[in-house]
């Protein structure tokens, strides 16, 4: 009979955002670090769906006032999500990423992040990227956008933070957990954006604190001066915002390894070179999170690789770099929300 951490996983891995195995089972020892047995058959009488105790309880034929602390605790610990309605708890299921992962960021040790790293290389390809809808997309900077674009609302960074009523701000976990292993670098380390309900979460845990519109713009603006790529949720209404570096982030750093990362990230623009303006300064190649820029006479962009972030456009003291949007057949149009980006992946996935 597989053990309780191999029936988790698999459970996990119906959920939309797969949680897919591997031949060492690196997946369970990440599960068996973080859940006890206990919590572990809990997790697996749950569902990726908000649900309340009692109906939790019924599952497991346990008592709701029995129970209901010990979902409280086991949400608290970022094992699973927690919805807060008044003195009404609902309690679901949460991938690796967006989720246990992320809620995990005042609790990870060094060996729970080796542990991690060596997963993530399976799970970036296989569950983030292996469908052809991802969790995030990617938006241009402010700095490089131009009045001859038809940027609608939910490519602009600052309109998504003006829509929000509640918002917490948190560390980046992969600067910080690149930290923590003796690498990273010294861009901003405050930049992970929460929105809603997942803000209500990080507040409540302790995970992030809360930040007034104003706060949150300034923390984008200084995050664009540093370069910083702007991956906001794959949704017309987003629940996060990341502000991302090609150095530590997980997600970029998988994206990179691909031939044609233009082709997978979900992006309405890509850079183009005025060569008349070019000096050849090579800012623009050293500040690309793709290495899809090369100096030679002048700066040459690769379509194949440029996801569109601006970037590079942010960086040049000379305008000789531009964003383009791509033709109206190749446009990307988000999901609604998150439950329609969440649908669309177990389509994609045939669980539905």
């Amino acid at each position: 009979m597989e053990d309780v951490y191999a029936r988790l996983a698999k459970h996990l891995d119906k959920l939309p955002i797969p949680f897919p195995e591997t031949e060492s089972g690196i997946e369970k020892q990440i599960l068996a670090r973080w859940f006890s047995p206990r919590e572990a058959e809990i997790a697996l009488a749950m569902t990726g769906l908000p649900e309340p105790v009692p109906v939790i309880a019924g599952r497991l034929k346990m008592k709701a006032e029995d129970l209901a602390p010990v979902l409280a605790d086991m949400s608290k610990r970022g094992l699973i999500f927690r919805i807060s309605k008044g003195e009404k708890r609902l309690y679901n299921l949460s991938p690796l990423a967006e989720g246990m992962w992320e809620f995990h960021i005042n609790q990870n040790t060094v060996g729970d992040i080796r542990l991690l790293r060596r997963y993530f290389d399976e799970f970036m390809t296989k569950g983030w990227y292996g469908t052809k809808t991802s969790q995030h997309r990617i938006i241009p900077i402010a700095q490089s956008l131009t009045p001859d674009l038809e940027v609608l609302p939910y490519e602009q960074a600052e309109a998504l933070i003006r829509e929000q009523t509640k918002i917490s701000v948190a560390p980046c976990i992969c600067r910080k957990e690149e930290k923590m292993v003796s690498e990273g670098c010294d861009h901003p380390m405050e930049t992970c954006m929460a929105f809603g309900a997942g803000a209500y979460f990080y507040i409540e845990n302790g995970l992030g604190r809360e930040a007034t519109q104003e706060e949150a713009l300034r923390i984008l603006r200084g995050a664009m001066d540093a370069g910083l790529v702007l991956q906001p949720g794959n949704g017309q209404k987003v629940w996060n915002m990341c502000m991302c570096c090609g150095c530590c982030c997980a997600l970029l750093k998988a994206l990179k390894k691909m031939e044609r990362p233009a082709e997978v990230a979900h992006t309405n623009f890509r850079a183009r070179v005025a060569p008349a303006d070019c000096t050849a300064c090579g800012l623009c190649e050293l500040r690309c999170p793709m290495d899809a820029i090369r100096t030679e006479e002048t700066a040459v962009v690769n379509v194949d690789r440029c996801i569109g972030c601006g970037v590079c456009v942010g960086i040049c003291p000379l305008e000789a770099i531009k964003l383009e949007q791509k033709g109206t057949q190749a446009r990307y149009t988000p999901p609604r929300d998150v439950m329609d980006m969440q649908l669309k992946i177990a389509r994609e996935r045939g669980l539905l």
